[in-house]
C-alpha cells in the first residue's frame, strides 16, 4: 500500500491537530470506506423497506438473501485472495509487470468456477421464484469479483478513486431501491430488491476493473500465460485463507444451525444474533484505521530498511540493530492500536446499553451485543497478529494458527451453543490463540536472522534434479520460491 503510505506522510508531517485530523480521515476514507459503505447501504435500504411498509416477506428474503451473499462470497474468494496477494507480490518484485494482469484474469476465471458450483446446487434445491433466483446469484458473483478486485486495489494508488466507486456504487443502490418501491408499491419482491443491490456493486466492480486495467495494463499483457505452476504454489496460503474466512463468520453460522428459524425454507437464520453482530462490527473500525496508519508511517519503513540492509551492503551490527528497531516499533504501535480499540471497545459497549433499545434491542441482544464487542476485539487483534506473521513469511506458524483457530470456534461454538452464551464461542476461541499468537511473533523476531538467511531455498528443483543457481556457489536468494 505504498500510495496510502506517501500520502498519510505527507499528512502526518504537517504540524498540528489539522494535519493528524486530516490523515485519520484520509486513513479512514480509504481503509473502512468501502466496508462501511456497503454496510450502511444494506441498513438504510432496510430502513426504506420498514418505513414504506414493504412486504414482510420481501424484507426477510433480501436480509436473508444477501447475508448468505456477503457471507459465502467472502468465503469462497477467501483462499484464492490470499494467493493471489503473494503471487502479485512476486511478480512485482520480480518485474514480471506484463503477467499481472492475465494472472489476475486466469486466477479470477478459477475463482468464479469454484463460486459458481456451490451457488448453482443452492439454488436448485431451494423454492424461490426464478427471478429471486437469477437476481441473487448475480449480486453473489459480483461480489466474488470485487473481492478479487480488491486484492490488486493494493498494488495501485488510486485510493480515493476506489472509496468513491464503492460510496458511488451502493449510493447507485439505494437510489435504485427507492425508486423501486416508489414504483412498486405493494407488490415489491425480494427479486427486485436483489436486482437494485446488485446493480450498485455492478457499478462498483466495472469501476474497479476500469482501475486496474488502466494500471496493470500492458503492451503484453495479452500474452498467453499459464497459472498452473503458480497454483500449486503456496498450499499453506490457501489454507491460512480458508481457515479465516471461515472463523470470521462460523459464529453465526452455529447460532443458525442450533439456535436459528428457517425462511420459506430456504435461508437458516437468527436474526437477533445477526443483528448484533451487524452493530459490533462496527466497533473494530478503529483498529482497522489505526492498523493502516501505524503500518504505513511507523512500521514499514523499519521493516524496509531491515531488509534493505540485508540485500545490500549492511554489516551484523546494522542488521541486528536495524531488527531490534523494527521490533521496538512494532509492539509499541501494536500496544498502542490495543489500547485504542480497548477504549473504544468499551464506549461501543456503554452507548449500547444506552441508545439501542431506542431501535429495538431487547435485554438480550443488548448482552449479545456487549458480548461480541468484546469478541471482535480479540477477534480483530488475533487477525492481525497473523497477518505480521505473513509480512516475515511465517507461513507455516501462521497456517498452524489458523486451522487451530477455526478447530476452536468449532469446539467452542458446540459447548457454548445454548441462547444463554450467545457470542461467547468467539471470544472463548479468539482469547487464547491471541496469547498464542503474539507469543509466535515474538519467537518469529527472534529468530528472523536464522529464518532469513538459513531458512531459504539456495537452489531450485527441477523433477529428481537438484540444481544449484549462480555457478558453482549456492547464492542466498531474496526470497522463497514456494
Amino acid at each position: 500500500m505504498a500510495g496510502i503510505g506517501f500520502q498519510l506522510k505527507r499528512l502526518f508531517d504537517r504540524e498540528g491537530l489539522v494535519g493528524r485530523v486530516q490523515a485519520i480521515s484520509y486513513a479512514s476514507m480509504v481503509t473502512v470506506g468501502p466496508i462501511l459503505s456497503c454496510m450502511l447501504a444494506v441498513a438504510f435500504i432496510h430502513w426504506l423497506l420498514v418505513s414504506h411498509r414493504a412486504p414482510f416477506l420481501a424484507r426477510e428474503l433480501f436480509q436473508g438473501g444477501t447475508s448468505y451473499a456477503f457471507a459465502f462470497s467472502f468465503i469462497v474468494t477467501g483462499p484464492f485472495s490470499m494467493w493471489l496477494t503473494r503471487l502479485a507480490s512476486d511478480q512485482l518484485y520480480e518485474n514480471m509487470h506484463d503477467q499481472l494482469l492475465p494472472t489476475f484474469y486466469r486466477s479470477l476465471q478459477i475463482t468464479m468456477l469454484c463460486a459458481v458450483v456451490p451457488a448453482i446446487l443452492f439454488l436448485l434445491l431451494v423454492p424461490l421464484t426464478f427471478g429471486e433466483k437469477l437476481s441473487l446469484f448475480i449480486l453473489y458473483m459480483e461480489l466474488v469479483v470485487i473481492w478479487m478486485e480488491v486484492v490488486y486495489v493494493s498494488a495501485m494508488k488510486a485510493y480515493r478513486r476506489i472509496a468513491n466507486a464503492f460510496a458511488g456504487g451502493m449510493g447507485l443502490a439505494v437510489i435504485s431501491t427507492w425508486l423501486y418501491i416508489w414504483l412498486a408499491a405493494e407488490q415489491v419482491s425480494a427479486a427486485g430488491l436483489f436486482a437494485c443491490l446488485a446493480v450498485g456493486f455492478l457499478l462498483t466492480a466495472a469501476v474497479l476493473l476500469w482501475e486496474i486495467e488502466r494500471f496493470f495494463r500492458t503492451p503484453y499483457s495479452h500474452a498467453s500465460y499459464e497459472l498452473g505452476k503458480e497454483f500449486r504454489k503456496y498450499p499453506s496460503l490457501k489454507l491460512i485463507g480458508l481457515c479465516t474466512s471461515i472463523s470470521m463468520f462460523e459464529h453465526q453460522f452455529a447460532q443458525w444451525v442450533f439456535n436459528g428459524v428457517w425462511l420459506k425454507d430456504t435461508f437458516l437464520l437468527s436474526p437477533e444474533y445477526d443483528v448484533a453482530t451487524y452493530y459490533a462490527v462496527l466497533s473494530v473500525l478503529p483498529t482497522l484505521v489505526w492498523f493502516a496508519v501505524s503500518v504505513e508511517t511507523a512500521f514499514y519503513p523499519k521493516f524496509r530498511q531491515y531488509y534493505d540492509l540485508i540485500l545490500g551492503k549492511g554489516t551484523i551490527h546494522d542488521i541486528d540493530r536495524a531488527r531490534n528497531e523494527m521490533e521496538k516499533v512494532l509492539f509499541g504501535e501494536l500496544a498502542r492500536m490495543m489500547g485504542i480499540q480497548f477504549a473504544f471497545s468499551l464506549v461501543s459497549v456503554a452507548c449500547g446499553i444506552r441508545f439501542l433499545p431506542y431501535i429495538g434491542f431487547t435485554a438480550q441482544m443488548i448482552d449479545t451485543f456487549n458480548i461480541l464487542v468484546m469478541a471482535f476485539y480479540v477477534y480483530i487483534m488475533t487477525s492481525i497478529m497473523v497477518l505480521l506473521l505473513l509480512y516475515f513469511d511465517d507461513r507455516k506458524g501462521a497456517g498452524v494458527l489458523a486451522v487451530i483457530f477455526l478447530v476452536s470456534n468449532i469446539t467452542a461454538s458446540i459447548l457454548l451453543r445454548d441462547e444463554q452464551y450467545q457470542g461467547l464461542s468467539l471470544f472463548a476461541a479468539s482469547f487464547p490463540l491471541l496469547i498464542a499468537t503474539i507469543a509466535r511473533l515474538v519467537f518469529r523476531l527472534r529468530q528472523l536472522h536464522y529464518a532469513t538467511f538459513s531458512a531459504q531455498p539456495l537452489y531450485e528443483r527441477k523433477g529428481l534434479d537438484v540444481r544449484v543457481k549462480s555457478g558453482h556457489q549456492p547464492t542466498f536468494q531474496g526470497k522463497g520460491v514456494g
